[in-house]
Formats: C-alpha cells, sequence, structure tokens
C-alpha cells in the first residue's frame, strides 16, 4: 500500500481543481469532439470522489510547515 502524506494529498486536490477550472474556463486543451469537456469534467470529478475525503481535508486544512 502507498501512504501519502498530507502535502502529497494537497498536490493532487489541487491539481484536479485547477485542471478542472481550467477545462470550465475555456483555458485548456481544445475540444475535438462534442462533450469532450463534459467528460474530462465528469472524469476529473470521479477521481476526486474516489479520493474522498483524505484529499478534501487536507486540501481545506492545508499544510503545516516542518520544524526544521
Amino acid at each position: 500500500m502507498i501512504r501519502l502524506s498530507q502535502e502529497d494529498w494537497v498536490e493532487i486536490y489541487y491539481a484536479l481543481e485547477s485542471k478542472s477550472e481550467a477545462i470550465e474556463r475555456g483555458e485548456y486543451g481544445v475540444e475535438f469532439e462534442r462533450g469532450e469537456d463534459a467528460r474530462w469534467l465528469a472524469h476529473l470529478s470521479a477521481i476526486k470522489r474516489k479520493i474522498g475525503d483524505d484529499g478534501l481535508t487536507a486540501a481545506r486544512n492545508g499544510v503545516q510547515r516542518s520544524a526544521g
């Protein structure tokens, strides 16, 4: 089993979120066929659901800097 740090979860969550937002604004990629953007958004949403609360909680709480 792979264990992800809180920093990992934040990066994953925000990567999915920022890509979704860019698609919604029409700033990511080029739609070659009808409905492609909707399929991408559905796919990214499905990934966020799979990561579930771990990714969302880490993103909401932020990442504490390690002392050192």
